[in-house]
């Protein structure tokens, strides 16, 4: 089974595409230099269709360190220009944080370049993308057309699919998306599973001259393979889907263990952090309001059964109202986010964890009659 099911990631697709604000392309990235040779590249307006992750790289004496090198081919490519305006060293390793395409479905346009670049992630990364759990992207080819034909029918109807008048500012993401369609489309016929070939469990450094660049697998959290890259002379830290802004994924994150992964993140004190999605970080604010959110719906869930509730019924009580607007400020498309992304999955993951059972399955489920 895929850890995000198909027919939940097209609902995020569907809202994400008729409530975000409108942009010219989907794939672009806004680079910055956050200290002498370590850059970032952030897909601005983080919750818009088709979700992308950040790249961050690390240039170093001896060649240069990429982290999350991109969800399309194109991305990549766009790093990889960004990387050759900067220096004419090689990438010398592409660093995997977790197994969700959006940071690596286009890596192998790196390693097209520079086919001696290693590349590395966690154990649980490697057995993911070799797994169950990618087999999602093999939707990807189809998915465009389908859901084109659907916008387009909703355009033409004028009326949503409970009658109503379509408002304007959904008429203009609707068209947004169609106006971008071929380049998606292009784009998801280009992805390419690319597994990590070098793997570690807990830490691994990467020497290039005078820089360290740390590798630290901190706890489960957006996965149970999450790493984060650190480099400790400048405290800086990216951390993958780990965090991500302005609202978190719930999908499959245990929340007490997700909370003591977090407490190991802010314990290395860092200065800056880049998140998976969304922007730079330069305090610990928002990993505590994290933490503060897993504890909170971790002790309604162990008190609603203490109390002898049933799971589904604890399910069903947990209360996120307390921290809506602590993530969306009031905002109705990140409250829309809110509960698609994280309240509802993470409702879910909450009793999950309790089971035993591994929050995402690496094997294949076997079709009827087969042995």
């Amino acid at each position: 089974m895929t850890a995000i099911p198909l027919r939940s990631f097209w609902v995020m697709f569907l809202f994400a595409a008729l409530s975000s604000p409108i942009h010219a392309d989907p794939f672009e990235y806004a680079f910055r230099e956050l200290s002498p040779g370590i850059w970032v590249g952030i897909r601005e307006n983080s919750p818009r269709f088709p979700v992308m992750g950040t790249t961050t790289f690390v240039v170093g004496s001896e060649g240069v360190i990429v982290f999350d090198g991109g969800g399309t081919a194109l991305m990549s490519e766009r790093a990889l220009a960004k990387i050759r305006s900067v220096t004419d060293k090689p990438v010398t390793h592409v660093v995997i944080s977790h197994w969700h395409g959006d940071h690596n479905l286009g890596i192998y346009r790196l390693l097209d370049e520079f086919p001696h670049a290693q590349v590395i992630g966690h154990s649980f990364t490697r057995a993911a993308m070799l797994g169950a759990p990618m087999d999602y992207v093999r939707g990807y080819p189809d998915a465009v057309p389908r859901l084109e034909t659907r916008f387009r029918k909703l355009l033409d109807s004028g009326v949503t699919s409970g009658g109503e008048p379509i408002p304007d500012s959904m008429r203009d993401n609707l068209q947004t998306v169609l106006d971008h369609a071929e380049l998606i489309h292009s784009e998801y016929n280009r992805v390419r599973v690319t597994p990590p070939t070098i793997t570690f469990s807990d830490r691994l450094e990467i020497h290039s001259g005078d820089r360290v660049v740390e590798l630290r697998h901190l706890g489960h959290g957006n996965t149970a393979g999450d790493i984060v890259m650190w480099l400790p002379e400048e405290r800086i830290v990216a951390t993958g889907d780990l965090v991500v802004l302005p609202t978190p994924y719930g999908f499959n994150v245990p929340p007490r263990v997700w909370a003591e992964t977090l407490r190991e993140l802010k314990a290395l004190s860092f200065t800056t952090l880049i998140p998976g999605h969304g922007d730079i970080q330069t305090d610990s604010t928002y990993v505590d309001l994290l933490i503060e959110t897993a504890e909170s719906i971790a002790d309604q869930r162990d008190a609603f059964l203490a109390k002898g509730m049933s799971p589904e019924e604890t399910e069903a009580a947990l209360d996120f109202s307390p921290f809506v607007k602590k993530f969306t400020r009031g905002d109705d498309f990140l409250a829309n986010r809110f509960d698609v992304w994280f309240t509802q999955p993470f409702r879910k993951a909450a009793l999950k964890a309790l089971t035993g059972e591994p929050m995402v399955s690496l094997e294949r489920e076997q079709a009827e009659g087969e042995e």
